[in-house]
């Protein structure tokens, strides 16, 4: 299987959601090189035509461009996502003075069934983004998000180049462990003691696994010398 990546990032009013999905798109490209076949979708209200923009419409559209130079059957989607997030299972959606819609669980669902996509990773650093989980699970795919349902996650500051998630996942754990699993329980743990240290009430960042989709990354993970 191939890796391809799709980049959102949501809120343009400030910096690091940007600077995040970029990162993201640099360390996914190095470990599975897919940094030429990969898309950025962002919102910064530093440059407003750079990048393209990033909204519920343009997503859906850029999922079924990709999904037309996938194998969509063996290949694999990497889809990170970074904005605030809301209890509602919804991620602010804002660029200058355009009016956009937010980008909603049952929207991102209906987007990936409409593309055709089989397998997928998604990953979303935002506020209360565990309430994405339930609608978007399933055998498949793997769900990474940088809190619970119900709690705030850290560092989404303008001042900042990442998050607190940012930082720990992206930045820390995924250049360097052995499998998305161990990338995602490193940076756990990291938080984990970065919130004790400071105080704050835990974000409590939250995994799914589905099982066919751990079996068919572990043909990506695998040291290149010992694939067949």
């Amino acid at each position: 299987p191939a890796m391809f990546f799709l980049g959102f990032a949501g809120f343009g009013e400030q910096r690091v959601f940007a600077e995040e999905i970029k990162l993201a798109a640099r360390v996914v490209g190095g470990r599975y090189g897919s940094a030429d076949r990969s898309v950025l979708l962002l919102n910064d209200r530093r440059d407003l035509n750079e990048w393209p923009l990033a909204s519920p419409t343009a997503l859906r559209y850029a999922l079924r461009g990709i999904a037309t130079k996938m194998n969509v059957d063996k290949d694999i989607l990497f889809l990170s996502l970074s904005s605030h997030g809301s209890e509602d299972a919804s991620l602010s959606v804002t660029n200058g003075a355009l009016m956009l819609h937010d980008l909603t669980a049952p929207g991102l669902a209906l987007a990936l069934g409409e593309s055709g996509i089989k397998w997928r990773v998604i990953v979303i650093s935002a506020c209360y983004s565990g309430s994405f989980i339930e609608e978007l699970r399933n055998p498949q795919t793997v769900i990474i998000t940088a809190s619970a349902a119900d709690r705030s996650s850290f560092g989404c500051a303008d001042d900042r180049d990442l998050t607190y998630f940012g930082e720990a996942f992206y930045r820390d754990a995924l250049p360097k462990a052995h499998s998305l699993r161990a990338a995602f329980e490193a940076a756990k743990a990291e938080i984990a003691v970065r919130e004790k240290r400071e105080r704050v009430t835990p974000s409590r960042p939250q995994a799914f696994f589905g099982n066919e989709i751990e079996k068919w990354l572990k043909i990506l993970e695998r040291p290149a010398a010992k694939r067949p």
